[in-house]
């Protein structure tokens, strides 16, 4: 029998996959409406026009009783369009332009569908640059990454794990990305991210933050300044190599946050080398807080022993216990642990040493 949490992870599972195709076809139906709107709106005009034309001058005389109301008018004229005869032909200028135009129409009308809609399904089928920039055109609320290299690519990762709609913006894609960022579906601009035209295509002035990772301290802040033009108020993540420029920039420019990469890694560079069991590491209130797996073995010491006796006793918060396939987000305190058994905790400097002198953590 399944169980109660297989069951809700199966139908969230299955929640989540219905969501992202109706707006796969949601989006699909927006970029058939923009690509036609134009067309569409000069038809309906054409077609409205036809039926006014017929209601005022039409010898209505000759017709039954049922044409005589606009509803039979714009069902004749609907005939007519593609290429039925329901009513006779009056040689009358006024309505000699709906007999011969409304073929025609009908004519542009099935070409221009066919044609215009083959093309676009090609587009989509190859997931075009052209294709792209119609989807992106689409977005709203969404979030904007400038520069696809290792760090941008890895930011769009976690973003669509967050179910975040995602448009980018790359003069050249790498090459080792390309196909992973196409199977996320993910539309890429191809261009200048720093140029309001790049933005503009990205959907700038709709987006609720962007994130400039390029590899150029400038570039990136050049970005977030025009998003901002575009977008008052726009959330602006940046990513800067030097960490106190960073700090400037974040305070003088009012960058939403303004973060550097070696800043960021360093503490994970310094605790990696006394751990092999370290996530992450961060500051926060003036204390490096760090994150780490550890695997309950009978060497640690804490086979047999509640959760709670390991936070009084290392002075950690254990954040998740794993125990073969079940994972509890929020562990019970009475927990008793077994080998074999993961936690992730957090501590700071002080008391991770403490566990590190007690060979907890290799």
């Amino acid at each position: 029998m399944l169980s109660t949490g297989y069951l809700s992870a199966e139908i969230l599972g299955r929640a989540k996959t219905f969501r992202s195709r109706s707006m796969q076809m949601w989006r699909l139906v927006r970029v058939l409406g923009a690509e036609f709107k134009d067309f569409a709106v000069w038809a309906f005009v054409a077609s409205a026009m036809s039926v006014l034309l017929l209601y005022y001058f039409y010898p209505k005389q000759e017709l039954p009783a049922h044409h005589y109301t606009i509803l039979g008018f714009a069902y004749d004229t609907m005939l007519m369009t593609f290429f039925e005869s329901p009513i006779p032909f009056v040689d009358d200028w006024r309505l000699i332009p709906v007999f011969f135009g409304l073929p025609i129409l009908g004519l542009l009308v099935i070409a221009e569908g066919v044609v215009h809609f083959g093309s676009l399904i090609v587009h989509h089928k190859r997931y075009s640059k052209e294709w792209q920039k119609m989807l992106a055109s689409t977005y709203e609320n969404h979030i904007i990454v400038c520069g696809l290299g290792n760090v941008g690519f890895r930011v769009v990762e976690h973003l669509k794990k967050f179910e975040q709609d995602v448009v980018c913006i790359e003069k050249k894609v790498d090459t080792n990305f390309q196909a992973e960022i196409e199977a996320l579906k993910v539309p890429v601009i191809d261009g200048d991210a720093s140029s309001y035209s790049a933005l503009e295509l990205a959907g700038g002035k709709r987006a609720k933050a962007v994130i400039a990772v390029t590899d150029n301290d400038l570039v990136n802040l050049e970005i977030a300044l025009n998003a901002r033009e575009l977008r008052p108020g726009i959330r602006a993540v940046v990513r800067m190599f030097d960490q106190r420029l960073a700090k400037k920039i974040e305070k003088q420019f009012g960058i939403t946050c303004a973060y550097s990469t070696s800043a960021l890694s360093a503490p994970v560079f310094a605790q990696s080398a006394l751990s092999e069991n370290i996530l992450a590491s961060f500051e926060f209130a003036n204390t490096t807080v760090n994150a780490f797996q550890v695997k309950i073995e009978a060497a640690t010491g804490f086979v047999g022993k509640k959760i709670d006796e390991l936070r009084h006793q290392h002075e950690i918060t254990v954040l998740m216990f794993e125990r073969k396939d079940h994972v509890d987000w929020n562990p019970p305190p009475e927990t008793v642990l077994a080998e074999g058994d993961k936690l992730l905790i957090i501590t700071d400097n002080a008391h991770a040493q403490a566990l590190f002198q007690s060979s907890v953590l290799k």
